[in-house]
This record gives structure tokens, C-alpha cells and sequence, in this order.
């Protein structure tokens, strides 16, 4: 196998967005991504293979082995603009991975004739937050107008992986796009709860139609892991602040 390779089958795509979604922190990009082709009935069209992916592979539920692939969909829209997904198992594990990996995306990208790209992903601030933000980061000032549903008044100062690099890489190549990084925790596997308030971000800027019911129960189970994670961490501090003898914070 090619170090990185594009397979794509023909599509009827006019003008579309890209939208890319790989795993990462609290699975944000990925879970996004993939709750977009589900619901929105997006037919596979092709995959990106790289040896540039972790070595290991999938068991599928009927025990077949499969490789690391990032899988890509298309949807015709009439009523909107159409849509090219990019969802990924996983990223690279080098650094010329990352870069050839966000070089094959943007070569898809140039096959389907795509207009915009938007990246997702996760941004990890260590705090439980009930109402998570979704930060957001241009390549072009026009883009902040488009997807006013993101914050762009933010403190973040660097994406790691995928999500900047198809963009960095992209502006090269004279596309405009976006990062959308939802606010999580960083410690949880799948974060529901960034991952809807990302999807209310896109459904916004590109007109879509969701359906959040199949979200909802996870949202909820997500935040009673989180409350119960808060809980024991207010409490670990108190034991710490004790074991020092009480609130020393007064001691200049």
C-alpha cells in the first residue's frame, strides 16, 4: 500500500461543503461527522488508507478484522448546498503522517470541487461545564459571519492534528474554512454533550434538519458521569486543603 492513498468512487456532488471529522479528544470530530452521515442519509463513497494510522485494527460485531480507514460520504442536497464527509477511525501517528493525511483530505477536497471546508473537533479545558461552547477559528473573516453559532471570542492558541492542518494546508490551496472545537473536559472517551452543541453550530450555518432524540439519553448519561467526576474532585481538593490544615490561602 501506497504510504497514503485517496479511493474514490464518481460522485454527482455540485459545489459542496467538506466536512471533516476524525477521532480525537472526547471523539468530537468523529462522533459529529458520523451522526451527520446517519441522519442525514449520506452514501459512501470512498476511504483514505494510510500506514500512517496507529498499527492496530477494528473487530467488527460480526468478528471480521478491519483496517483503520477514514471513510468518506457524499449528500445531494435539493434544498441546500451538498456535502462531502470525511469521518475517521483514526489520525496519524507521525508528524509527516499528519501532514500527508491532511494533503489526501485536501485532494479530496479538489476531486469533488469543494467549496468550503469545515474541520471538527475537541478542545480540552479540564472543567465539567453544563452548556459547552463551540470555538471557532478562520481561515477568512467571512467565514465568522457564516457560522455565528461559534464563539470566536476565545482563548485557544493552537489545534493539534487534523483540524488545523487541512486548514492551514488548505489556505495554501485557496480554500476558506472553519474549526469548530466543541468545549469538553478532555477525560471523557465520547463527549454527547460538546458533540450536539457542535451540531447545532452546523445546523445553523448550512441549513440542515436534525433530529437530536437518538443524542438526548447519551447527553444525559454523559452528564451524570460528569457531575459524579466533579463531585469527586471538589472533594479530593477539600481532602488535600485539610490535610494542609485548612484554607492557607490567606498566607501572603
Amino acid at each position: 500500500m501506497k504510504d497514503t492513498q485517496l479511493n474514490l468512487d464518481d460522485t454527482e456532488v455540485e459545489n459542496p461543503v467538506l466536512v471533516e471529522g476524525l477521532a480525537g479528544i472526547g471523539h468530537i470530530g468523529k462522533t459529529t461527522v458520523a451522526y451527520l452521515a446517519e441522519h442525514l442519509g449520506a452514501e459512501e463513497i470512498g476511504e483514505i488508507e494510510s500506514s500512517h494510522f496507529p498499527p492496530f485494527t477494528l473487530i467488527s460485531d460480526d468478528k471480521h478484522i478491519e483496517l483503520l480507514t477514514n471513510t468518506i460520504y457524499s449528500i445531494e442536497r435539493e434544498d441546500g448546498r451538498d456535502l462531502v464527509l470525511v469521518e475517521g477511525d483514526a489520525q496519524a501517528s507521525t508528524n509527516e503522517g499528519h501532514y500527508e493525511v491532511a494533503e489526501t483530505i485536501l485532494d479530496l477536497a479538489d476531486e469533488v470541487e469543494a467549496h468550503e471546508i469545515v474541520t471538527v473537533g475537541g478542545y480540552g479545558t479540564g472543567d465539567v461545564v453544563d452548556d459547552p461552547d463551540v470555538f471557532g477559528a478562520v481561515t477568512a473573516d467571512e467565514m465568522k459571519e457564516k457560522f455565528g453559532g461559534a464563539s470566536f471570542d476565545h482563548e485557544v492558541g493552537q489545534i493539534v492534528g487534523a483540524s488545523g492542518l487541512v486548514l492551514g494546508l488548505g489556505e495554501d490551496r485557496g480554500y476558506n474554512g472553519v474549526a469548530l472545537l466543541g468545549e469538553t473536559p478532555g477525560f471523557l472517551l465520547s463527549d454527547p454533550s460538546a458533540t450536539e452543541a457542535v451540531l447545532q453550530s452546523l445546523e445553523e450555518a448550512l441549513d440542515l434538519d436534525l433530529d437530536y432524540d437518538d443524542l438526548e439519553d447519551k447527553v444525559q448519561e454523559s452528564q451524570d458521569v460528569l457531575e459524579k467526576l466533579q463531585n469527586l474532585k471538589q472533594q479530593q481538593q477539600q481532602g488535600e486543603k485539610e490535610s494542609q490544615g485548612g484554607d492557607l490561602g490567606y498566607i501572603g
